[in-house]
């Protein structure tokens, strides 16, 4: 039995153990008590004939390909949505079948017990049954990313492969019968993954024979690098932003569910906040005039919303002047006089600041969570400077989000300073526009919560 059929085997005995174990805990859960044998026995047999059904599902839902793997970042996501199809077919056929049990309130703890058992065992048991060493890979790819790439499997145990070969245009085009050369590479080192952009012209010639030992015999994993280098870094290459990387990957609405799932949470969201404002308003008030500022403690600014039109947005004023136009970074502003004030500098830290944009988002001009929106004259020099910028523009801008909570720009630490931290920042505003769902905004809030508390010392290791 080579290595692809054992690992298959594994997973597939793996999955049908957690979905034996959450029935037992379910059951547990349920009762207050374990179950004896005329209850475990009633539900078991139901529920392993569904596990047949639900092995395929998975297996539709692509959480028995080779790539899950290696690319571990959207498992959790993937075995949600699919337990969820799962449950809503199981309280089908209990409905069709008669099983001699209606386990309605049991099909809700199962999910999530499930859900968890399954996520456990795919992503931190399964690697201690697979073999130790690290599979060796080649990578086919140009440019600073595809060395970032490199640089970071090479140098981090937790992959478990690593590339022994870099192989460029430039390799490529310099090399006589470079297919054939290539062929018996992967052949000598034993290579058993091959990370490759397969949209470069050097590598579409080799690709008919990849693909044959990739998904024919089985000898290779072949994965994109593009999809690669995203799920490593959680942002979306540069270098893929190409019209029909637009076109595949960018829509105005992910679902109506979705939409009207964000709604309702925009609009609860800020009206806790805005509660909270109106509590610690009284003491900014009286902060401000102990500092011995005259002006008041809000302020407009002219900022970039959705589609790129103009919003008014209302901040507390954190700094000496507010320069609504300014297409300069902050601390340019500083050597024209224009800095942070003491008591703009603790509301920085603590995000208040941010706060008054709940009005914005009751208006529906903002969210929660998204790409956080420049100010107008910084918002058009960056769009002069980067190509795609203003695709970031095509959701809702959010107080908090994805490039915020991974590049940690919250409080004092005032984003972006440059190009470079711009391009890196839009990477991320383009991951989150490209995957934004439920799960994605859970995952940014959590990580929002978490950076605030570590402002106070307090350290919560399992948020993400």
């Amino acid at each position: 039995m080579g290595e692809r059929s054992r690992e298959l085997l594994l997973l597939i005995t793996g999955d049908v153990i957690c979905f034996v174990v959450a029935v037992y805990l379910t059951l547990t859960l349920r009762y207050l008590a374990l179950p004896n044998g005329e209850l475990l026995g009633a539900h078991l047999g139901p529920f392993l004939t569904l596990s047949a059904i639900w092995l395929g599902v998975f297996y539709i839902a692509g959480l028995y390909d080779k790539h899950t793997v290696f690319l571990k970042k959207l498992l959790f996501s993937r075995i949600l949505h699919t337990q969820v199809v799962n449950i809503a077919i199981a309280a089908i056929l209990f409905l069709i079948i008669p099983f001699g049990i209606a386990p309605k309130t049991n099909l809700v703890i199962y999910l999530f017990i499930s859900v968890a058992l399954i996520s456990f065992w795919r992503l931190r048991f399964f690697q201690y049954f697979r073999p130790k060493q690290r599979h060796k890979a080649i990578l086919i790819a140009d440019g600073p990313e595809a060395i970032e790439l490199v640089d970071e499997v090479n140098n981090n145990e937790r992959y478990n492969y690593y590339f022994v070969r870099l192989i460029d245009r430039a390799t490529a085009k310099q090399t006589k019968a470079f297919d054939e050369k290539l062929l018996r590479l992967i052949t000598k080192e034993r290579i058993s993954v091959i990370v490759a952009n397969p949209r470069v012209e050097y590598v579409e010639s080799i690709m008919p024979k990849i693909f044959e030992r990739s998904f024919l015999s089985y000898q290779l994993t072949f994965l994109d690098f593009y999809k690669v280098y995203e799920d490593t870094f959680d942002r979306v290459p540069l270098s893929a932003l190409k019209y029909d990387w637009f076109i595949t990957h960018v829509s105005q609405s992910r679902s109506l569910v979705y939409d009207f799932y964000k709604r309702v949470f925009d609009i609860a969201g800020s009206l806790v906040l805005g509660v909270l404002l109106c509590i610690v308003l009284p003491g900014i008030w009286v902060a401000v005039k102990i500092e011995g500022r005259q002006a008041g403690i809000f302020m407009t600014q002219q900022r970039i919303g959705r589609y790129n039109t103009p919003i008014e947005v209302i901040k507390l004023q954190t700094m000496t002047v507010n320069d609504a136009t300014s297409g300069t970074w902050t601390d340019e502003d500083k050597r024209k006089g224009n800095e942070i004030t003491k008591v703009g500098n603790v509301l920085r830290k603590m995000s208040i600041d941010e706060f008054p944009q709940v009005w914005n988002i009751l208006k529906g001009e903002m969210s929660l969570i998204g790409p956080r929106n420049d100010i107008a004259g910084l918002g058009q020099r960056l769009a002069s400077e980067i190509p795609y910028y203003n695709i970031r523009n095509l959701v809702k801008p959010g107080i908090s989000g994805w490039a915020q909570t991974h590049q940690q720009y919250i409080g004092d630490n005032i984003a972006p300073q440059s190009l470079a931290e711009s391009r890196e920042r839009l990477m991320y505003d383009l991951y989150y526009v490209k995957n934004r769902s439920v799960l994605l905004d859970l995952e940014v809030m959590l990580r929002t919560i978490k950076t605030l508390l570590s402002r106070f010392g307090i350290k919560i290791p399992w948020l993400p």
